[in-house]
């Protein structure tokens, strides 16, 4: 059964974000008025990292590990493109372990899309992940597509070429071709 549902149709377009300077209670504060579970963190344009509600009860009141957002962030953010299907991400998200996954388009922020957002969407692919996430421990989830990082934008696509050594995404050869048309 396939899913061609993008994500950019069904991802949220206001995040949340924080600076890694700000203090951990500021970011609660945001997640708890805005019924969020993370923000994001970002220094300038650039994503270094998330906070989630796990890492605020683990690191920062059960292991009292600094008072500032960046001393117990996720600093290792999986982000991916909007362009790839649901299915695609919630893949990802299996494989990682993990329950958001950022947007970027052109290595611009444009949106966050979760494992809640996948269920509200199709319930049905979103009970056999997790069915898969159970048996994971011991057998590998077979897949149709092999995902990978572009090289320089950092997105997890399942449409990587390798060019000049470097695997790159669409977006990036798009880029490519059009700094190639403005010279």
């Amino acid at each position: 059964m396939k899913y061609n549902v993008l994500v950019r149709e069904v991802m949220k377009k206001n995040v949340k974000c924080v600076a890694p300077d700000d203090r951990v209670e500021k970011a609660a504060n945001i997640m708890k008025k805005e019924d969020i579970g993370s923000v994001l963190v970002m220094d300038k344009y650039n994503l270094v990292g998330i906070l989630t509600t796990t890492d605020i009860v683990y690191k920062y009141v059960a292991g009292k590990s600094g008072k500032f957002v960046r001393d117990i962030m996720t600093k290792d953010v999986v982000r991916i493109s909007p362009n790839i299907t649901i299915e695609e991400a919630a893949m990802l998200l299996s494989k990682k372990k993990i329950k958001k996954l950022p947007v970027f388009d052109k290595g611009k922020l444009v949106g966050i899309i979760t494992a809640t957002d996948i269920l509200k969407i199709e319930p049905a692919l979103y009970e056999i992940l997790l069915e898969r996430m159970r048996i994971g421990s011991k057998q590998k989830i077979k897949r149709e597509i092999d995902y990978g990082q572009c090289e320089r934008c950092g997105n997890y696509t399942s449409d990587l070429i390798e060019i000049e050594g470097e695997q790159i995404c669409e977006d990036c050869r798009d880029e490519d071709i059009t700094e190639k048309d403005e010279e």
